[in-house]
């Protein structure tokens, strides 16, 4: 749960001021080991065996302090000194891509504490900019053995660009409170907002603030459409006509909404009719529009359009001056909530979603084993656990190269996924494993589950780039609680009754019981 930094307090002048001083600096970093809690834990899913380091600079300006770890901190120094950074790009980004920078020895040896300086770390870091002149640093030290220099890019981006975003709305709203009352109010009573909710728990949440502070005939939050940067889609929809459902996407040429969105500025108007625009959300749909007042503001992310709030009233000179700040602030923190969000969710499939076949990851597979396998111990369910395993993809791969053994695994993923209910769970267990989680079922009752996704895989022609080829899948398959008492037992004999399949010549399904069976292989 990521926490808003409160409002500031008047000084007291009975306190010396490096006093003072000193209490901002302590309550800024328990803010921030508060605050990024969610970051350090995405990291370390995303990156196993990871170690994560935030730093800011200090009160000496040019050094960088440590404000908190996703471990003991035990690899990273307290401070890191400004003569340690000469060299670093750390006002900007690397070749102003974001890319994080990768350590050579030598410097890593500089950053990180004695014992930590081991060849078996790549160490990398990645700017961040706190506000004006206050720069700051993500660092990362990640095993060797776990190393994909790629992924370990793309996921410490996603996280300074979270952090980044945090501290300069933190910025923002203490430059604000000093002389808005309003915003000061909202923040406190906003005390922490959940970034892990869903979209629809944080748009109620910025539904019933724009309720406290404003009446309204209707109102429409609207966020930058997923068919292109140019359009909106309607996300929450009150008071409005019928055809501008959640769902509705539309360009908004020489329309109000089009025009907030595009020019990221509010818009106060008292005599909607005669404001001189073609429509409210497209051209032509103003002529039948009852309201006369409208209110909009922007949501904007590093500056740029993400969305709108839009309030309407059929009154009009409805909203005034006062209205507008009122309902920018709230767009400020919840608007900005709801845009951090999504990156939380693409920072969260880093970690849970394996990026070639799309599938959940080797991890969440055997994590949401154990919760499916204590859930149906709680209320007395079953559950089938099947491993899959394509036969002879060696061959393939040495035959017909990696680019189209990948291809193959991707095809694959969608079919197993194909093959079963919503309910259930396919992930990548491996290579060229698969494991799937069919829930409140016998091995008898999941033996036709699979039957198709072995008929599917067996009667594909898997062709890409000229190249043709047929592949087959051995499935073993485990039930709990007959086949084992715990997660570990049902993944053992699954994967046992797998390699009994193989034994056997492949393209087929056997359960680790034997009572469901073997289903006759097909010739291949």
């Amino acid at each position: 749960m990521i926490a808003w930094t409160p409002a500031p307090q008047a000084r007291d002048t009975s306190i010396p001021l490096a006093a003072q001083a000193q209490a901002r600096t302590k309550a800024r970093q328990g803010e921030v080991n508060q605050s990024l809690w969610i970051v350090f834990a995405l990291l370390s899913d995303a990156l196993p065996g990871s170690q994560a380091a935030i730093y800011f600079e200090g009160e000496k300006r040019g050094g960088l302090e440590f404000q908190g770890s996703n471990g003991a901190g035990k690899h990273f120094l307290k401070s890191i000194p400004a003569a340690t950074l000469a060299g670093l790009p750390i006002s900007g980004t690397s070749g102003g891509r974001g890319d994080a920078i990768v350590l050579s020895d030598r410097q890593a040896a500089r950053w990180l504490r004695k014992g930590a300086q081991s060849q078996d770390f790549l160490v990398m870091a990645r700017p961040l900019r706190s506000g004006p002149g206050a720069p700051g640093m993500l660092l990362l030290a990640l095993p060797q053995s776990q190393l994909d220099e790629r992924q370990a890019n793309t996921v410490l981006d996603l996280a300074a660009k979270i952090v980044q975003h945090h501290l300069t709305l933190s910025s923002e709203l203490e430059s604000a409170q000093a002389a808005n009352k309003f915003l000061s109010n909202l923040v406190s009573q906003t005390g922490s907002i959940d970034l892990a909710s869903t979209s629809d728990v944080l748009l109620a949440g910025l539904v019933q603030e724009v309720k406290n502070i404003l009446t309204f005939d209707a109102l429409t939050i609207c966020m930058q459409s997923p068919e292109g940067s140019d359009r909106l889609r309607i996300e929450w929809a009150q008071g409005v006509e019928r055809k501008y459902a959640v769902g509705f996407t539309f360009a908004g040429a020489r329309a109000v909404l089009g025009e907030i969105y595009r020019g990221a500025q509010p818009l106060l108007i008292g005599d909607l009719p005669s404001a001189g625009f073609e429509g409210r959300y497209v051209a032509g749909d103003m002529e039948k529009s009852r309201f006369k007042s409208l209110l909009g503001v922007p949501m904007t992310m590093a500056g740029m359009p993400k969305g709108t709030i839009v309030v309407e009233s059929r009154r009009p000179t409805h909203y005034d001056t006062a209205d507008r700040d009122a309902l920018g602030a709230t767009s400020q923190v919840y608007g900005t909530a709801l845009l951090w969000s999504r990156k939380y969710r693409a920072l969260h499939a880093v970690a849970t979603v394996d990026g070639l076949t799309q599938l959940v990851n080797h991890s969440f597979l055997l994590d949401r084993l154990d919760a499916e396998v204590e859930r149906a111990s709680r209320y007395g369910e079953t559950l089938t656990f099947l491993m899959l395993d394509l036969d002879h993809f060696k061959h393939v791969n040495d035959t017909y190269g990696h680019l189209f053994g990948d291809y193959v695994l991707s095809q694959t993923a969608q079919l197993v996924k194909a093959g079963i209910r919503k309910a259930d769970l396919a992930g990548r267990y491996g290579g060229e494993e698969f494991g799937v989680i069919i829930i409140n079922a016998t091995t008898q009752t999941s033996l036709s589950t699979a039957q198709r996704i072995r008929n599917s895989i067996a009667g594909f022609k898997f062709h890409d780039n000229g190249t043709n080829a047929r592949i087959s899948v051995s499935i073993g398959m485990a039930e709990y609680p007959a086949d084992g008492k715990d997660s570990t037992a049902i993944l053992q004999h699954a994967d046992e009754a797998m390699y009994r399949v193989k034994r056997q010549g492949g393209n087929a399904v056997i359960s680790y019981s034997g009572d469901a069976g073997a289903i006759e292989q097909e010739a291949k």
